[in-house]
């Protein structure tokens, strides 16, 4: 067993074995340290030592091979640290599997805590879980505000104030969806806490960014006129989406998410299932001719109605609707700018559920009772077993008939660019 100063000229000196053997120098003054050198020429450092004691096998730790970055200075420094870890009693080849074991599960970790990742996880496990009747909305809030401004960034990294910087951003266009945003992300956050994935939310005690206040926007007149021949030039299925949005009064998802099989044009109704309303009841919706005529000449073969209403690939209903509304804001201010005479040059914001804000407001202008409007739109809270929610589905069914049909009128009224865009309640109740 060759011995002696282990330095870069004793080193290369070491000559090449023959085969398979190996060739040793082991350091004379640094116990346990020394190079191992194959017959290809490879000459690694390397640490030999027992933990144990006497009897204990005999284990070997690689330093690394010759050159750059292991000179032989370095490698002695190197070897010093680990026969002092040694000498601790802890095994630097177990310590080195551990770590590697703990770089890999510190890589998974990053992976799985990146937040596009994790607000996947937080839709998946707790809004779906949970069957939120607003999940689409909430998970669109991370998909258009959040998940773009921290993709890629783990969890437990995103500061405070980069939250602050970026509900800040999103308040500039809409303090409604800056306040949703932060309480779906401190939702998000909390709930990270609770599964252990991280130690603290970084929003403990941040409050929202405004108030979120009690919509009142509605639309009359030259808006919804705007609005009726801005969705004439989308095309289809977004033309006649928005158009029954307007008629109807039902809500966003309601209409999105109307397949044929909830339709009898027939009969002249559309009974959404219980599943898919807010307060959980089944509820039947008078169509008025002019909502009929749209379906039907779309779909004027009864054999082609199947599936969604509403779809881009006939086989799941239209999802996702912040770039469609996107384009109908331009298509809006262009159809407001070709009006002669429009007061109106440009629109204020608006979203969709105004459509059935104006749909409830407009039909109460026409004389109704606000019970029948709100039966209509299904606007009713409390729960009833038995035959009594049996026949809570026909409940003002002629009062609902008379108010659906009065309000197409009005809106075919104003969109025909008539001179008198509100219809006479005589004429509206008849």
């Amino acid at each position: 067993m060759a011995v002696g100063r282990i330095t870069k000229r004793s080193v290369e000196a070491i000559p090449l074995p023959v085969g398979t053997a190996r060739a040793y120098l082991w350091d004379d003054t640094l116990k346990g340290f020394g190079v191992m050198v194959t017959g290809k020429g490879a000459r690694s450092y390397l640490v030999q030592y027992q933990i144990g004691g006497r009897g204990a096998a005999t284990r070997r730790y690689t330093i690394g091979r010759h050159g750059s970055p292991w000179t032989a200075e370095r490698a002695r420094d190197y070897a010093t640290d680990i026969l002092e870890m040694i000498r601790k009693g802890v095994d630097p080849v177990d310590h080195a599997r551990q770590s590697r074991e703990a770089a890999a599960e510190g890589k998974k970790d990053a992976a799985r805590l990146a937040f596009d990742t994790y607000a996947d996880t937080f839709g998946r496990k707790y809004i779906d879980a949970k069957g939120l009747r607003s999940g689409e909305d909430i998970k669109s809030v991370f998909r258009r505000d959040l998940t773009p401004v921290f993709k890629g960034r783990s969890l437990s990294a995103i500061r405070r104030a980069e939250i602050a910087d970026c509900l800040d951003t999103i308040a500039d266009r809409s303090m409604s969806a800056a306040v949703k945003a932060h309480k779906w992300l401190r939702k998000l956050f909390l709930w990270a806490v609770d599964r252990g994935d991280i130690g603290a939310s970084p929003m403990d005690g941040m409050a929202p960014p405004g108030k979120d206040g009690e919509r009142t926007r509605v639309l009359k007149g030259d808006e919804l006129r705007a609005v009726w021949v801005a969705a004439g030039a989308m095309g289809e299925p977004y033309a006649s989406f928005v158009k029954l949005l307007m008629l109807t009064g039902q809500r966003l998802r309601e209409v999105a998410g109307m397949t044929w099989d909830e339709v009898d044009l027939e009969k002249a109704q559309w009974i959404i299932p219980a599943a898919r309303t807010k307060n959980k009841r089944e509820h039947l919706v008078p169509l008025a001719p002019l909502v009929a005529s749209i379906l039907t000449a779309r779909f004027p073969k009864k054999e082609s109605r199947k599936g969604p209403v509403f779809t881009t690939d006939g086989d799941k209903p239209i999802n996702g609707f912040s770039k469609p509304k996107a384009k109908l804001d331009d298509e809006v201010a262009k159809a407001l700018s070709s009006f002669d005479g429009s007061a109106l040059p440009i629109m204020q914001p608006w979203v969709f559920h105004d459509l059935r804000r104006s749909f409830s407001t407009g039909c109460q202008s026409l004389g109704f009772p606000i019970e029948h409007t709100e039966a209509a739109i299904n606007h009713v809270s409390g729960k009833r077993g038995g035959l009594v929610r049996v026949y809570q589905l026909w409940e003002y069914q002629p009062e609902k008939v008379a108010v659906m049909a009065a309000w197409a009128r009005h809106v075919e009224a104003i969109v025909s660019d008539s001179s008198n865009n509100v219809i006479p309640l005589a004429s509206a109740r008849a």
